[in-house]
């Protein structure tokens, strides 16, 4: 039976209605995941890509292959390996702003999808593509940022389909765009390696269809001269061959633990396992793309199996990429099933037709619902531009004159270097390849953890100010806050969702101290912003704060009037229940247990929950619910020592 197109000629039949209204309604799904505000101190290194193209265009070139941005090791070489796509958001950004910027994510994003679509539906019937879709868009959905890893899934999505069109059209020369596509890609971004292989892949397909002809084989040759003007192409960057070889290195051991490099299994011991939906349904659909070849089995698809293998495995080992599963799962589950869909006979794919449609379009139309609120890809705020608040931290040291030298955490570096440079440079920003794994493991860690070791880098640096993320994913970083606060060389003088001001207490910073400093009499009162604030951040922000400063009775105050404004977040009732057990002066296990339960039943199952929770029962004397609760967390992360631990002097309180 010859596939139907999407083509259509003349005038739209009610069947082809159908298709566009489908297809529109997938890009209205995935768009819903894609249009989301910009936390712009949190948000990954889109701030220090506008500065790179800025800094590049006025001519400064050294940021393609020094660490520019940092005191600390200004001497490091470093490959700017995504230095165009600065460019871009830059004058992009001088153009249309931060709303813009997303748009133009959106645009690229959706035009990679319809492009996936499109080569799927050369293989097999618009209605398993369209079906097929929805999984695929939800693992997409999992890297929804603004980076430049958009140009990557733009780029992968045109070399499958220039492949595929290749392959019904072989004496077509459009293959060839992909020589200047891929200098494209090797100068915005880290994965362009993915062209070569891809065309490797395909090369590699058609060899062992076609070896007993290989000779004179028009396609092959034509294949192998693209591969060859590809890798040839990998050298047309700043910095030639190093640049070329750089994916080979990317992913070395740092010294310092990035959360997007993490393997699938690590995220899930984690997290809890619903806090990602992406990430949770990428194993079963994994399973399930495995599965389909069963019906596949003569369709010698050795490319899509190929490329299905290598995503998944990349996947599991750093789920950053799983999204590239995504886009080879689409065409390829829906050509591998398209032999069983198409044996159906006409009738009875005609006869229930309009109920997959109607069924269709509602479960989209419902997901859209979903998807706008943050619950297929999580986000803060849905819109365009950037969240509320998100440059106050960076105006408030620069309208009030402050100056460095600046020490700031790691997740916060992009965000500095976006407001100050080239007045200030940062200690350390989330460009773990531009730092040396010793500066990590010997200097930026020990100074965390170690008061000696501060004491060390404050006498060699005079730092006057102290800028950090407040919820760094560092586990240093709160007890290094709470030192700061109780360190009368020290004064507090500016908190918000985002981040945290500390000022030396030295003559020159006397007169923004007077007027801004937070303490343990007027913190309620500073504070007072975000605890009256309308949304849920800036409360478990100023509850976090007071928490910090120790006072207790006013954090769990805060976080109560936040749980009964939204009683079904459960980082609020875990936030309370940690509170209850492991800080206030008397602790109170059973409230803490009440509250732990709570964030359970609204989705926080994490090992640390459980873990607590188990604590929290124990110290009650519950003892069975204390063990189900510390099982709970092994089976979530069996290198749990403190829960195995506790689970051992349970059992042996049973004993005796």
């Amino acid at each position: 039976m010859a596939k139907q197109t999407s083509n259509i000629e003349g005038a739209p039949t009610r069947r082809s209605w159908a298709k566009i209204i489908v297809f529109v309604l997938l890009l209205v799904f995935y768009a819903s995941i894609l249009i989301h505000k910009i936390e712009l101190p949190t948000a990954d290194d889109i701030a220090r890509h506008v500065k790179n193209g800025e800094i590049i265009l006025n001519g400064q070139l050294d940021v393609l292959k020094s660490n520019v941005y940092s005191y600390t090791a200004p001497e490091n070489s470093f490959i700017n390996h995504h230095w165009l796509s600065g460019v871009f958001f830059f004058l992009l950004h001088q153009a249309v702003g931060w709303p813009g910027l997303i748009m133009f994510k959106v645009v690229i994003l959706l035009t990679a999808f319809s492009l996936l679509f499109v080569t799927a539906t050369k293989k097999a019937d618009f209605w398993l593509v369209a079906f097929s879709s929805i999984p695929a868009i939800v693992v997409l959905g999992e890297r929804s940022a603004l980076r430049p890893e958009i140009f990557s899934y733009l780029l992968v999505a045109a070399f499958l389909y220039l492949l595929i069109d290749l392959e019904e059209h072989p004496e077509r020369k459009r293959v060839f765009w992909l020589i200047p596509l891929q200098i494209l890609w090797v100068n915005t971004h880290l994965f362009f390696i993915i062209g070569p292989l891809l065309t490797a892949g395909f090369l590699l397909e058609k060899i062992i269809l076609n070896r007993g002809e290989l000779k004179g084989n028009p396609l092959i040759k034509k294949l192998v001269y693209l591969l060859l003007a590809q890798l040839a192409a990998l050298f047309v960057n700043p910095n030639f061959i190093a640049g070329a070889l750089y994916p080979l290195q990317i992913f070395q051991n740092f010294g310092v633990e990035v959360a997007e490099t993490r393997s699938v299994a690590q995220f899930l011991r984690e997290e809890p396992a619903w806090s990602s939906i992406p990430v949770a349904l990428f194993q079963p659909l994994v399973l399930l793309l495995a599965a389909s070849y069963i019906f596949a089995l003569r369709s010698k698809r050795i490319f899509y199996f190929l490329a299905s293998v290598a995503t998944a495995v990349v996947g599991f080992r750093v789920f950053r990429t799983i999204p590239f599963f995504g886009m080879i799962f689409l065409p390829t589950i829906s050509a591998n099933l398209d032999g069983v869909f198409t044996q159906f006979h006409e009738k009875t794919r005609r006869a229930t037709r309009v109920v997959l449609v109607v069924m269709l379009a509602g479960f989209l139309s419902w997901l859209i619902f979903l998807g706008s609120r943050g619950k297929v890809a999580q986000f803060s705020e849905p819109g365009i531009g950037l969240t509320k608040g998100a440059n106050n931290s960076g105006e408030f040291f620069k309208q009030n004159g402050l100056r460095g030298p600046i020490f700031n955490d790691f997740d916060i570096g992009s965000y500095l270097i976006y407001h100050f440079y080239p007045d200030e440079q940062v200690f350390v920003d989330n460009r773990p390849e531009a730092y040396s794994v010793s500066f990590f493991e010997e200097v930026y860690q020990p100074a965390l953890r170690e008061e000696s070791k501060w004491q060390g880098l404050l006498g060699q640096y005079q730092f006057d100010a102290i800028f950090l993320h407040l919820y760094s994913q560092n586990p240093s970083i709160r007890p290094f806050m709470y030192r700061r606060f109780t360190d009368p060389e020290w004064a507090l003088v500016y908190a918000d969702r985002y981040a945290i001001i500390f000022l030396r207490n030295n003559a020159e910073n006397q007169a923004v101290i007077s007027d801004f400093q937070i303490t343990l009499k007027n913190a309620p009162e500073r504070l007072i912003h975000l605890i009256d604030s309308p949304t849920l951040e800036d409360q478990v922000a100023a509850a976090d704060v007071l928490s910090l400063l120790r006072l207790e009775d006013a954090a769990l105050m805060v976080f109560q009037k936040a749980a009964a404004q939204w009683p079904v977040r459960g980082r609020t009732w875990k936030a309370m229940g940690e509170l209850a057990l492991l800080y206030i002066d008397d602790p109170d296990p059973t409230l803490a247990a009440e509250y732990l339960e709570k964030a359970a039943a609204a989705g926080e199952k994490s090992d640390e929950v459980y873990w607590m929770l188990g604590l929290a029962y124990y110290q009650t004397g519950d003892f069975p619910s204390a063990a189900e609760a510390l099982q709970r967390a092994l089976e979530i992360n069996p290198d749990r020592r403190d829960a195995r631990e506790l689970l051992e002097e349970i059992a042996r309180n049973n004993q005796n």
